[in-house]
């Protein structure tokens, strides 16, 4: 399990500018979990769809 890598990648995009520009740049293509996990995979990061915690995220909203 990846959990942990993809919180990483959460703290990262808040810290890091250059990964919060390209991550603004392509957030209109990033429409699925799976678009995400290339994204975050792209930058250094691995983890899995399984990995994001979606139904914590929808009860949220």
């Amino acid at each position: 399990m990846a959990q942990g890598t993809y919180i990483r990648f959460l703290v990262a995009t808040m810290a890091d500018p250059a990964l919060q520009a390209a991550m603004k740049r392509v957030s209109r293509d990033l429409l699925t979990p799976a678009d995400l996990v290339v994204f975050a995979e792209e930058h250094g990061y691995r983890f899995a769809e399984e990995d994001i915690p979606l139904e914590a995220a929808q009860s949220a909203a």
